[in-house]
């Protein structure tokens, strides 16, 4: 039996533009954001999500992308 969208976790797909895997980022206390685990310094995929106030806002505005 499949539970309901909002009883399943969240989580962000891969990279629209890699495939490499995505990582929710924290910055202050309410803003997040998603981005390719090769963004900037650990690679040179650039693929990076809006911001948002809260961490369910942020994966979905990354996996709206897709």
């Amino acid at each position: 039996m499949t539970a309901p969208p909002d009883l399943t976790a969240l989580a962000p797909q891969p990279c629209a533009k890699c495939g490499a895997p995505a990582e929710v980022i924290k910055s202050g206390s309410n803003r997040y954001w998603v981005q390719c685990a090769k963004f900037g310094r650990n690679g040179n995929c650039s693929a990076i999500g809006l911001q948002a106030n809260s961490r369910k806002e942020a994966i979905r505005n990354w996996n709206s992308r897709h």
